[in-house]
């Protein structure tokens, strides 16, 4: 990677800012004549008595002639403006190309980086340099030509043309010119000094920051929190300090330049008007001179800003720049490179050693051989280097000394193409990608783009700019949109298939019923599929039938019918009878429609909602006021948070104050009807909903259909024959709610559910939809165990050759000891390596190896693992 900030821009841009540097060129004469104009039509036009004139076979008086000279003027300042324009434009375009180039490259190093690198080397650090650091690199590619080749440029025209009226008038103009050369870059020096220090200290903050948020839970648990917030206040005090030293200089240069500037109107107008006085220059040339001075100011700061911008801008580049290229980094091939490589035979190291920086990560001569197809268990606790030889095995760490290899091939000399899809790793801790459960169990098999995408032709037109763009980039022309699942390195004959495979092995490493629960909590696209919408439909029915002929049954649960109110639903869910098309839009901002605000306002429910609403807000400030943001109290009344109780205070005090909820502010009547608009009243329970009012609530339903007239882009209303996208297929298997005032009900209508569900073969399409369920971000919405699942089914999913599965499914559970048995099974004839910490663990396996302190102490049938221990052969 360049080192120097202008070689990359030179070797990355040079016929563009060749281009720009043309049309820079270009605008010179035209500034020269903008320059020269006024100073014709003040002498020439104004002053002039020479009339009329010929020019260009035209005859001109003196007036059409002032006209002639100002239009040209005009026209001459719009094509000035005009070059601007165009130089702007490409200058911004160019510098963002350059920006997305050296975002990428920095990310690919970051790829590039061995995984020891990492515990270096905190992602607090490497995010904001390749998001915010960098920014400024990317503004300052487009000027880095343009900028002193135009206002250097415009200063040589301006300069050149005050020499033209007077010598001494230009010698004044440049005079203070010398001194800020020589002044202002040694002030420079002292803040791009400070501005490393400060890079370097914002990068601590950053990392510190990261560091609370991952250990949050251990800050509380140890009242950490007062020391937490000294050591960051330090960190900030700190760059308080060097900020304040940056402002001094940088205002300091900032006031020397102003004051030199300003000396040089002092001597213009000094020399200038000593020179009209003695007859030596007219006052048209003298009015041009100080015009062109003004003009001439501009100029000279820009190119003083800009060799500020230089200073900061090389710093930023240089300090990004030496943390992405250490030493021992991959090299590019390792990620590019598409080999057609087979890895067939024993697994072996040979004296193999390496060392992670501390002590536990290392690993001393070791040497084992583990024949093909055969099952292996590598024991020992953390620290043993158990772990590393793992890493070492998967390619994931390159040996020290020694070497790994699989048949005659070695694994330091493979590209990521063969490893990633030749051996499955399973790690300790193990990852779950922000997505749904599809896209983490096919993750594995998506190495490269093998199904183009249909598209129309406005979307093939967008995706052909993207391809040239990334061409121009250095970008990957990869379509993420194509089908990335290499369908044959699993034997499927297209994705129904893949998903069919996914399913076995969701079931047999026992996620199966987690994925069925996922799927009913899940929405369907009921376009796509419209065969699964109208089962569920038929399992609607079916319930609804059931329920009410089961007297007991439809004690349970209340379903959505157009003329009752269901006192298990908000009262917001009441009124639209719909729910928003948008499932994250929050209940309280509803009322910020039009539509639904207009039918409040017609039905007069907007007074008897914000009614309702001073009443709970009251209610609330009185009972929760001093209790504790983690009280369960506040959880069972969720529709009101600590954190807006003072608001609503403040409300409540108002309607007290004055003459009640009618008096108040739009807005504050809008937060009451929000909250109006959360209350469910069989389960708040407060009292302040009458009969009258639930009967105008079930009344304006159909005013509020009315206005929708069937635009589902916003609401989409509940219709008891219609699937209803926005809700989950749970909710559109009920169609209703389960009562919130009895005890167990929604665990005995979930059985109900389950039970039909089975009945109409329903368990596999919905388990299947479970694959679509988002798991959050890195897997938050799922449990450890659940993660462990989700990354077994990746690694088993690819079918390799090798796999390797550490501190997972390893304790002596019976759940474990069965998941072990299944991978065995389903690995049967391929390689395996399973990691443990506990011995007994090897008894399942054909052999075993035990690390102990970095050494390999190998046990088990000779006839399936031949090793020679550390000495090695």
């Amino acid at each position: 990677m360049e080192k120097s900030l202008f070689s990359f821009i030179w070797r990355y841009s040079a016929r563009q800012q060749m281009v720009i540097l043309l049309i820079t060129v270009a605008a010179y004469p035209i500034s020269y004549i903008l320059l020269e104009l006024p100073k014709q039509i003040v002498n020439d036009a104004i002053q002039g008595e020479a009339f009329p004139r010929e020019f260009y076979g035209f005859e001109f008086d003196q007036i059409s002639y002032l006209v002639l000279l100002c239009m040209s003027f005009l026209g001459l300042v719009v094509v000035s403006n005009g070059i601007k324009l165009i130089l702007n434009i490409y200058k911004g375009r160019l510098g963002e190309r350059m920006l997305r180039r050296l975002r990428f490259e920095l990310f690919q190093r970051v790829l590039r980086f061995r995984l020891p690198h990492f515990k270096k080397v905190s992602s607090g650090e490497i995010i904001p340099m390749i998001t915010s650091e960098v920014e400024d690199v990317g503004g300052f590619i487009g000027e880095a030509v343009a900028l002193p080749a135009y206002q250097g440029g415009m200063l040589v025209v301006q300069i050149g043309f005050i020499f033209m009226q007077d010598p001494l008038l230009g010698l004044a103009a440049i005079s203070s010119y010398p001194m800020q050369a020589y002044i202002i870059p040694k002030l420079q020096r002292r803040v791009v000094l400070l501005s490393r220090q400060r890079v370097r200290n914002v990068r601590v903050i950053a990392d510190k920051i990261g560091e609370s948020i991952g250990g949050v839970s251990e800050i509380h648990a140890n009242d950490a929190s007062a020391w937490h917030s000294a050591d960051l206040s330090d960190r900030f005090y700190a760059n308080y300090k060097i900020r304040y030293k940056i402002f001094n200089w940088k205002y300091f240069i900032k006031f020397l330049n102003n004051f030199m500037n300003q000396l040089t109107p002092f001597l213009f107008y000094m020399i200038g008007g000593w020179l009209v006085i003695e007859g030596e220059l007219s006052i048209g040339a003298l009015l041009a001179v100080i015009a062109a001075y003004k003009d001439l100011a501009g100029p000279w700061k820009e190119l003083l800003a800009y060799y500020q911008m230089v200073a900061d801008v090389d710093v930023k580049y240089q300090t990004v720049v030496e943390n992405f290229d250490p030493p021992d980094i991959y090299p590019a091939s390792r990620l590019t490179l598409d080999e057609d490589v087979t890895l067939a035979g024993d697994l072996t190291m040979k004296k193999v050693s390496f060392s992670g920086g501390a002590a536990g990560q290392e690993v001393f001569e070791v040497s084992f051989k583990v024949e093909e197809g055969s099952h292996v268990a590598v024991v020992g606790p953390d620290g043993s280097g158990r772990a590393e030889v793992m890493q070492l095995a998967a390619g994931l760490l390159g040996a020290g000394s020694g070497r790994v290899t699989i048949g005659e091939t070695n694994l330091d000399t493979l590209s990521e193409s063969v490893l990633g899809r030749q051996i499955a790793y399973v790690g300790a801790a193990v990852h779950v990608w922000t997505g749904t459960v599809r896209d983490n169990v096919f993750y594995g098999l998506r190495h490269r783009p093998l199904r183009p995408p249909e598209r129309g032709a406005e979307a093939e037109a967008h995706n052909t700019r993207r391809l040239n763009e990334a061409h121009l980039t250095a970008n990957p022309d990869y379509d993420i949109e194509a089908g990335w699942e290499d369908l044959e390195a699993v034997g499927c004959a297209d994705l129904a298939e893949l998903d069919v495979r996914a399913l076995a092995l969701i079931e047999k490493v026992g996620l199966a019923s987690d994925v069925f629960r996922m799927g009913l909590q899940s929405p369907l696209d009921a376009q796509r599929y419209p065969e699964f919408a109208e089962r569920i439909l038929a399992v609607r029915r079916a319930l609804a039938d059931r329920v009410t002929e089961d007297a007991h049954l439809s004690q349970l649960v209340e379903l959505w019918r157009i003329d009752s109110f269901n006192n298990s639903a908000s009262i917001a869910e009441n009124l639209l009878f719909a729910v928003p098309a948008d499932p994250s839009m929050a209940i309280d901002s509803l009322v910020d429609d039009e539509d639904v605000y207009a039918t409040l306002k017609e039905s007069g429910l907007e007074t008897s909602l914000t009614d309702i609403g001073a009443r709970i807000a009251e209610t609330m400030v009185e009972l929760f006021a001093n209790i504790s943001d983690g009280s369960g109290l506040l959880g069972d009344y969720s529709f009101i948070t600590q954190d807006e109780l003072p608001e609503f205070e403040r409300i409540s005090r108002l309607v007290k104050s004055g003459s009640g909820a009618a008096a108040l502010q739009t807005a504050d009547r809008k937060r009451l009807i929000g909250l109006a608009f959360k209350l469910i009243p069989a389960r708040h329970r407060l009292g302040v909903l009458d009969d009258e009012t639930r009967s105008r609530i079930v009344s304006a339903r159909a005013a509020f259909h009315k206005r929708l007239a069937g635009d589902t882009r916003r609401f989409v209303t509940f219709d008891s024959d219609c699937f209803i996208a926005p809700m989950s297929i749970e909710d559109n298997l009920l169609f209703g709610r389960p009562r919130v005032d009895r005890r167990d009900a929604r665990e005995r209508i979930d059985k109900v559910i389950r039970s039909l569900v089975d009945e109409m073969d329903l368990r596999q399409p919905i388990t299947r939809a479970g694959l679509d369920f988002h798991v959050g971000v890195s897997g938050s919405r799922l449990s450890a165990g659940q993660r462990r699942r989700v990354a077994l089914v990746r690694a088993l999913m690819k079918n390799a050759a090798v796999t390797i599965i550490d501190e997972t499914a390893a304790s002596m559970s019976e759940d474990d000891k069965a998941l072990r048995a299944i991978i065995r099974e389903e690995l049967t004839g391929r390689t395996l390596l399973f990691g443990a910490t506990n011995l007994s663990v090897a008894a399942e396996f054909g052999g075993s190896i035990v690390m102990d302190q970095g050494r390999a102490n190998p046990q088990g049938d000779g006839n399936r693992l031949m090793a020679a221990g550390s000495a090695g052969n």
